[in-house]
């Protein structure tokens, strides 16, 4: 039976030196969320943004002394494929579990500020958070379980902030009503 997915691939090969183009490609594919075919092919699911994403990074390729090709890429046996997505959803998986790994703290810390400002330092964790979790959220191509259990606990945080605000606003408006 044969696969169900189109894919985009990237074959590519750059020069030993400088070895800081092979790391540029290796962390712009990770940043894509790809997956290793084979040694020098990575993969994505095909879709618009994918495609012109491996299309400017073979561009760039090419820019710096390598060689790329982008094809599209169909599995004839839908077992290679589920191995393929599998991998995907495994990369997905690590990422939000060492995401809610490093953000426990600051889930924790938010969820007892009923009444209290955030600091500064606790607002820019935040943002960091949402931001991670962006990130994290584009390279989830098959939609990983684990995506919920994050935003479970990211809206858990911010239900203890709109509580901590409301609190604050009745607080103000008794002050108020006072005067």
């Amino acid at each position: 039976m044969e696969g169900s997915h189109k894919w985009v691939a990237l074959g590519y090969s750059i020069p030993i030196n400088p070895s800081r183009n092979r790391v540029y490609v290796w962390r712009k594919l990770k940043e894509f969320g790809a997956e290793y075919f084979k040694q020098g092919v990575a993969v994505l699911p095909q879709n618009k943004k994918n495609v012109a994403r491996l299309s400017r990074l073979a561009q760039k390729i090419g820019e710096m002394g390598g060689d790329a090709q982008l094809v599209e890429l169909r599995f004839l046996r839908a077992s290679d494929e589920a191995a393929l997505i599998q991998k995907f959803k495994k990369q997905s998986d690590s990422e939000y579990v060492e995401l809610l790994r490093e953000c426990a703290d600051l889930f924790a810390q938010l969820g007892q500020h009923a009444g209290q400002k955030l600091s500064e330092y606790e607002t820019e964790q935040l943002k960091k958070v949402v931001k991670k979790y962006s990130l994290a959220k584009s390279r989830d191509h098959f939609q990983s379980g684990r995506s919920g259990e994050f935003e479970q606990k990211l809206y858990g945080a911010i239900d203890s902030l709109r509580a901590s605000a409301q609190d604050f606003a009745n607080q103000l408006c008794r002050t108020l009503d006072k005067l």
